[in-house]
């Protein structure tokens, strides 16, 4: 019988070597490419170049957790050269300026006098905007991940993108790339802007192999060691222990995106501030404020599931539902219909007004949002995006010729696998955690094991005092959790019970856990 750490090297279908790569101690060398790269280079002589003239340079953002990031990342730079900077950032409304930096908004800021406009998360497709920029007498510096499109890049000499970079070999976010910038602009590794750029890998779902996963790794070390310059992260995570990339995922990330989706006013520009270093004094205001907009997302959404599955038919090979719902919380709907139906999601609602509609795109694999979308560029208003999300902006009167084209799409899905690794409850120890946490960071690509107890008896289950959940000790150390457990479970005598392998730290005693995400019947 295969030992534990052979039954896991199978699973990931990698062999011993591999697994000594992954599990190596990661420092700061990784990052050394940088000072190497021409386009770093000429971006930072251009900055240089208007830091040194003192004139007015603007960094332009996106609304989500990666562009707010990859914003804030670029703002604290620009401070560190030069405190006085006539510095300025925006973060776009989702509903009054869209994706990317629109004409009213370049004319806007040209008569306040910005001279250099440095695009972060948005700018790779936004051809005409960046030559009206130019037209207008300023500079473009772009900062962006996603997919060009046709292979042709807008006419700046000052792009900064993953494809331009060939140390690179897998997606990364913006925040990541503004993070490396940032080296090359200060000549040294800022862990603070580190942290703030691993961040968006995460946010982003960034595939975690290669370099991003050694990127992350690094950074969840640096949070570790409990360093007040870390306390924008800790605040909103509340914790400052044992920080890993879910606590990253599920108690950070939604914090920061539920600003860009719910504001709609200029407080907006809160979300930037609290993350800048000029700021510290407001950290705790600020995160309180945050924390408040992310429970009036969740407010939001909560009810929202009836509305959702009546509008949709779920036998066609693609989720399209054209509503009324805020357009801050399109994206969510889109991700929990993916993730209940696993086949790409479309999602539209009315722009204001106006007689187009603002779209939200999810897939997953077989099924690449970009390329779709360009496909039917005709149309289109605007879009972008990258291989699993997208956004887009449709005249009403071209949405049934778009669904239609959708509905007889040739999508290539990926086979859905039960894939586990089969334990003994016995296996559920401290030696066998370590193998399992050796692996992490995990993500996209990259995903957590599944582990699988085979043959569980459910008369052996036992049920927590309010009768939701199971509860049932394993071992001297670890015990079973099924939270809100299938009724129907306990009409089978025998099931293979499939989860995640876990450690629980309370009242300083750390015991492991089996945490139950499915089941199915032991025939």
């Amino acid at each position: 019988m295969a030992n534990f750490l052979e039954k896991v090297l199978t699973y990931y279908s990698i062999d011993l070597k591999t697994y000594q790569d992954i599990i190596k101690d990661v420092d700061s060398s990784i990052f050394s490419f940088v000072y190497k790269n021409n386009h770093f280079l000429k971006a930072k002589d251009l900055i240089f170049k208007y830091l040194n003239n003192n004139q007015k340079i603007i960094i332009y953002g996106d609304y989500d957790c990666d562009g707010i990031l990859a914003t804030s990342i670029i703002y604290n730079s620009l401070k560190e050269l030069k405190k006085d900077a006539d510095l300025g950032f925006y973060i776009p409304f989702r509903e009054k300026d869209g994706y990317g930096i629109n004409e009213t908004m370049i004319d806007v800021l040209i008569n306040k006098g910005y001279k250099l406009f440095i695009l972060v998360d948005n700018g790779i497709t936004l051809f005409s905007q960046v030559a009206l920029i130019k037209e207008k007498g300023a500079e473009v510096i772009i900062i962006d991940h996603h997919e060009i499109l046709n292979n042709t890049l807008p006419e700046t000499d000052y792009i900064i993108h993953r494809h331009l970079i060939d140390e690179l070999n897998n997606n990364i976010s913006a925040g990541a790339l503004s993070f490396l910038f940032s080296i090359v602009l200060l000549n040294k590794i800022d862990p603070y802007l580190l942290v703030l750029g691993a961040t968006t890998i995460i946010s982003d779902l960034m595939p975690m192999i290669g370099f991003n996963k050694k990127m992350t790794k690094l950074t969840l070390k640096e949070l570790e060691k409990y360093d007040p310059i870390f306390n924008p992260i800790y605040y909103l995570i509340e914790k400052y222990k044992n920080i890993d990339e879910f606590d990253i995922a599920s108690l950070l990330v939604p914090k920061i995106n539920s600003v860009g989706r719910i504001v709609k006013d200029n407080t907006l520009f809160i979300i930037v501030k609290y993350f800048n270093r000029e700021n510290n004094n407001k950290l705790e205001l600020y995160s309180n404020w945050i924390k408040s907009i992310n429970l009036k997302r969740k407010e939001l959404v909560l009810n929202l599931d009836e509305t959702i599955y009546s509008e949709l038919n779920e036998n066609e090979n693609v989720i399209f539902i054209k509503s009324n719902f805020e357009e801050g919380i399109i994206g969510l709907i889109a991700n929990r219909l993916l993730e209940k139906y696993n086949k790409p999601v479309f999602v539209l609602t009315k722009n204001g007004q106006h007689n187009d509609y603002k779209g939200s795109v999810r897939s997953k694999n077989g099924f690449n949002v970009v390329s779709i979308l360009n496909a039917n560029k005709d149309l289109l208003i605007n879009f972008g995006g990258h291989e699993f999300a997208g956004g887009f902006e449709i005249d009403e009167k071209n949405i049934d010729t778009f669904k239609y084209r959708l509905k007889n799409i040739d999508i290539t899905k990926s086979e859905e696998i039960t894939k586990s690794i089969e334990i003994n409850a016995n296996e559920l120890n401290k030696t066998n955690y370590s193998i399992v946490k050796s692996l992490a960071p995990f993500g996209k690509g990259f995903e957590k094991p599944v582990f699988s107890l085979n043959e569980v008896n459910t008369s052996s289950l036992l049920l927590s005092k309010d009768q939701r959940h199971i509860i049932t000790k394993l071992n001297l150390n670890a015990s079973l959790i099924y939270f809100n457990y299938p009724a129907d479970l306990f009409s089978f005598r025998k099931v293979n019970l499939f989860g995640f392998f876990e450690i629980n730290y309370f009242n300083g005693r750390i015991s492991y856990q089996f945490i139950v995400k499915n089941y199915e019947k032991f025939d």
